[in-house]
């Protein structure tokens, strides 16, 4: 089982920074127009108000938050002065070498060919960018595309990829903590639905229980 979880415990990864990209306010937004279990309140309830109760140093990168729609936007600015601090590129891309090369590495891979300007993987190229400059171990997507060129980018081996499986552990855990299980089966459901791409690629147990028990040594 491939998981960052190795190298550092659950419990001390949500005292690390981590950089969050706007695919965590976006699972089931596909489907939320014909299924009421996949409006942005149920899956607030779910796993993003955890998140967000759990971890304590956030960021958000400003162009992910232009990305966010009103809801999401809405339950970000709660957090903000707290736990989250939203950041911005800093003047850096064409007055910084290093910067300028470590985004351009990561706009030309060939999975992204992000041309500056423009709109799409927007969020994900300056996130990650951000992130490997100022060495920010953490970074959170359910993105694959993220996830492979982390794994192939030079300027990302130090970056680790928080994957939506290790989210929903989160979350489990949270609720765990507080004899609450009325969340249990929507989580199993988001894990099996949501988690089908990871769990192919990281080798992970097919169903949320088997992935606790599996998880258990990395709490």
């Amino acid at each position: 089982m491939i998981t960052p979880l190795k190298k550092i415990a659950l419990r001390d990864l949500l005292n690390k920074q981590i950089l969050f990209d706007a695919n965590i306010f976006m699972v089931g937004i596909s489907d939320r127009l014909s299924d009421n279990d996949y409006s942005f309140e149920n899956m607030k309830q779910l796993y993003i108000q955890p998140l967000f109760e759990s971890f304590t140093d956030i960021y958000v990168h400003e162009e992910v938050y232009k990305e966010l729609g009103d809801d999401a936007r809405g339950f970000l600015d709660t957090y903000m002065g707290k736990n989250v601090t939203i950041v911005d590129e800093g003047g850096l891309y064409g007055t910084d070498p290093q910067y300028t090369a470590i985004f351009n590495h990561i706009a030309n891979h060939e999975l992204i060919k992000y041309e500056r300007g423009h709109s799409k993987d927007r969020g994900e190229v300056y996130s990650l960018a951000y992130a490997a400059y100022h060495n920010m171990n953490y970074f959170c997507s359910k993105e694959i595309m993220v996830d492979h060129v982390a794994r192939e980018l030079n300027d990302l081996k130090d970056i680790d990829i928080i994957t939506f499986d290790i989210i929903l552990l989160q979350a489990y855990v949270y609720y765990a903590l507080r004899n609450d299980n009325s969340n249990s089966k929507g989580l199993k459901s988001i894990y099996k639905k949501y988690c089908a791409d990871v769990i192919k690629r990281h080798g992970l147990p097919a169903t949320l229980g088997e992935y606790i028990k599996a998880s258990r040594n990395y709490l």
